[in-house]
């Protein structure tokens, strides 16, 4: 069984999921049953999991993102540049 400093190290140096099976099963074991560290390690782990979530999400939607060409880009830059000229005035 981890100890409450071993989980906090393992969490911080490198992503959960990369750990071997068993000492995996042992970290979240401890997570869970901890009511010391508990809490906080599994928001670690929770953030961790959105992290990993988000950019396999942000691969897959930008191979679908539109572009936009250098026209279209012109167009945004003079509306932007004349909206915050009219924010200052």
């Amino acid at each position: 069984m981890f100890t409450c400093k071993q989980v906090s190290q393992a969490l911080s140096k490198e992503d959960y999921e990369k750990l071997s099976p068993t000492r995996r099963f042992l970290l979240r074991l401890h997570v869970k049953l901890c009511i010391f560290c508990g809490k906080f390690n599994r928001q670690v782990m929770d953030a961790q999991d959105m992290c990993r979530c988000y950019k396999q999400h942000e691969e897959s939607v930008a191979e679908h993102r539109p572009k936009l060409d250098s026209a279209k880009k012109d167009q945004l830059k003079a509306l932007l540049a004349a909206q915050s000229k009219s924010e200052k005035s």
